[in-house]
């Protein structure tokens, strides 16, 4: 089973005054007239206003605004019974999961599955990122690793905004296990704190941080990049 939880315009050139050249004469001593010549400096041209993205790529980008976005688009954001969600209706080609009881939304047949994999999947494809190769089950972005991205094991690593973060739940350790398949769940990462090794989160099929309500996509601030917060890896998305 799958894992488990301006038109374009002319810029215009700020105007620059031409540098003149005043004659400044003045009686001196002895009555001798000297010519002191002043250069007037143009102004500096203004600073640019820093990008908001400022150190990040233009997919990275992408992916955490494509991902903070779905946060806040109600219905889709949210599951109905029996894990039917928009998600598994719209990340792949043939859809993934199955109709079962679901029942259409705003036109779109919704589909049953577990779908942490199908919201990564989503994200990843609408924002520019490789997708191929993967697949409902949360481990086949491992598995799927050489033609999507690159694997990056926990530990030295520092995680990076658009990453997807591989979890394993079972175990005394997390793990991949045979190919990926001990992988049970999968989020995106939109921010990381070195320092306290938190990890910030947006993850399909889970639940509200400190709540057992009803699964949706939600930011999670609790994850840790440890062997406690029960991360595998990552892997880093490549542009399509």
């Amino acid at each position: 089973m799958p894992s488990t939880t301006s038109t374009a315009g002319t810029t215009k050139t700020p105007a620059r005054r031409t540098a003149a050249t005043v004659l400044l004469i003045s009686a001196l001593a002895g009555g001798t007239l000297t010519a002191q010549a002043e250069a007037l400096t143009p102004p500096a041209a203004p600073s640019a206003a820093p990008s908001a993205a400022a150190g990040l790529t233009q997919l990275q980008t992408a992916i955490s605004k494509t991902a903070k976005k779905q946060v806040t688009m109600s219905p889709r954001n949210r599951e109905k019974a029996d894990n039917c969600n928009y998600y598994s209706a719209v990340a792949t080609d043939p859809k993934s999961g199955e109709i079962r009881n679901c029942k259409k939304v705003g036109g779109l047949q919704w589909r049953t599955n577990n779908w942490c994999a199908d919201f990564v999947r989503y994200v990843w494809k609408n924002s520019g990122a490789k997708t191929k190769n993967t697949d409902a089950w949360a481990g086949s972005f491992y598995r799927a690793r050489n033609s999507i991205g690159t694997w990056h094991a926990r530990g030295s690593y520092v995680p990076k905004v658009g990453d997807a973060v591989l979890y394993d739940w079972n175990g005394t350790s997390p793990s991949l296990g045979n190919n990926g398949w001990d992988v049970d769940h999968i989020g995106i990462v939109v921010g990381y704190d070195k320092n306290t090794k938190k990890l910030t989160t947006i993850e399909g099929n889970t639940t509200k941080d400190g709540s057992s309500g009803s699964e949706g996509v939600y930011i999670k601030k609790k994850r840790t990049n440890t062997a406690s917060g029960r991360v595998v890896g990552y892997v880093s998305p490549k542009k399509r």
